[in-house]
């Protein structure tokens, strides 16, 4: 079978696309081969085999204009410059020219498209190609159905590679729902597959002591996440908690105004923002921490949350978008009103002052993980998909 995405791990340890690559090599084990087609990047080969899994890549402009992939923003940099749907038209046909390379190359008979924007316009033009000699499959996983519901053009002009499809994955019932609102006739199409987590990478490390007076948020830095909500928080947590810190690690366009919030609250003993780190960094980090917390609303899935869980730690999120599928509040973590600091502070607090509601959360969470959000069953679910 052949993924159709625009995002996938450049190198080993990259972080774009990797729970894609997780998937790939876990499909080899339920004996589905798996090759990539994904946009080209600077300094990168055209063709590589990272893990048994073979990637081709495509040219679609010099290497400094090379922009479209692996930034996390290219419908901004459509919506901000309409001349660059020029450029954008050019990935396009580059993009479906060499995944129909791959089809002839490697006698392909199931396509699978990450992200029905952009790769819903290849899945429509490969469907068309090739008829009844692809099965194809569309996997959404939070930004495309935002821009899917958003611009009814986009919609319209894709619904005939919806029709045609055989499954659309989506990795939540938030964003199910979001689909059915859009069009209701549209539920039989639609299955809910968590994301997949990979629990050789995430797992209980007993050589790392817990800090007990530790919480960790792993995010972007954009308002999505609202972690001014949560610097707010930990300034009532003080008061009662004051040995209580966070550490924030991540990147993004909101870092300043965060940083200015901190000094604001007088809380730069309390919280500090460090660089993002490699996925092995993160498992020590969740292990480390006492408690873990994802403050974002509408988010499409959650995957630090179960990461988390992997790792036996306590979580909280908000009850908003994907997140209220993957905490049972009260069972395996807390859930809190999104944009509600007080909510969020009594919350933190709980878990803090009582450690045996904690460790039970924790306990129950792993639990859960290993059930519904591990590599293993992910790939069991998407290979009965495939193969059927």
């Amino acid at each position: 079978m052949l993924f159709i995405t625009h995002n996938y791990i450049r190198h080993k340890g990259d972080f774009s696309g990797v729970f894609l690559h997780l998937l790939a090599r876990k499909l080899l084990e339920q004996n589905i081969k798996v090759y990539v087609v994904v946009p080209h990047d600077k300094g990168l080969p055209e063709f590589e085999m990272i893990d048994d899994v073979n990637i081709y890549r495509f040219r679609y402009n010099d290497d400094d204009k090379e922009t479209f992939a692996y930034r996390g923003d290219m419908h901004r940099q459509v919506l901000g410059n309409p001349f660059k749907l020029f450029r954008l038209y050019k990935f396009l046909k580059s993009f479906y020219r060499r995944a129909c390379s791959v089809i002839e190359k490697e006698d392909v008979s199931v396509v699978s498209v990450h992200w029905i924007v952009p790769g819903g316009v290849i899945g429509k033009w490969l469907k068309k190609k090739y008829k009844d000699r692809i099965k194809l499959f569309i996997s959404s996983h939070g930004t495309d159905i935002r821009l899917l519901t958003k611009f009814s053009f986009l919609f319209n002009y894709l619904k005939p590679a919806i029709q045609k499809a055989e499954k659309w994955t989506v990795v939540s019932s938030y964003l199910k729902n979001l689909l059915l609102e859009k069009d209701n006739s549209l539920g039989s199409k639609i299955e809910v597959v968590p994301l997949p987590n990979d629990e050789t990478v995430f797992y209980p490390d007993n050589n790392i002591t817990q800090d007990k007076n530790l919480i960790v948020a792993v995010s972007r830095l954009t308002i999505q996440k609202r972690l001014d909500y949560l610097i707010k928080a930990m300034g009532i947590v003080g008061q009662n908690h004051p040995e209580v810190r966070l550490e924030i690690y991540g990147a993004g366009p909101e870092e300043q105004n965060l940083l200015n919030l901190i000094n604001q609250y007088n809380l730069g003993d309390k919280i500090k923002i460090l660089a993002p780190v490699p996925q092995e960094q993160l498992r020590e980090i969740y292990n480390r921490a006492a408690v873990v917390v994802l403050n974002s609303v509408n988010e499409g899935f959650g995957l630090i949350l179960t990461e988390a869980m992997l790792c036996r730690t306590a979580v909280i999120g908000t009850a908003s978008g994907g997140i209220s599928d993957i905490i049972e509040h009260e069972n395996s973590g807390l859930l809190v009103p999104p944009d509600n600091s007080e909510n969020q502070a009594r919350a933190i607090s709980r878990l803090f002052s009582d450690k045996n509601l904690r460790d039970r959360l924790a306990e129950s969470g792993y639990n859960r993980a290993i059930d519904f959000f591990s590599s293993k069953s992910s790939a069991e679910r998407y290979a009965r998909l495939y193969k059927y």
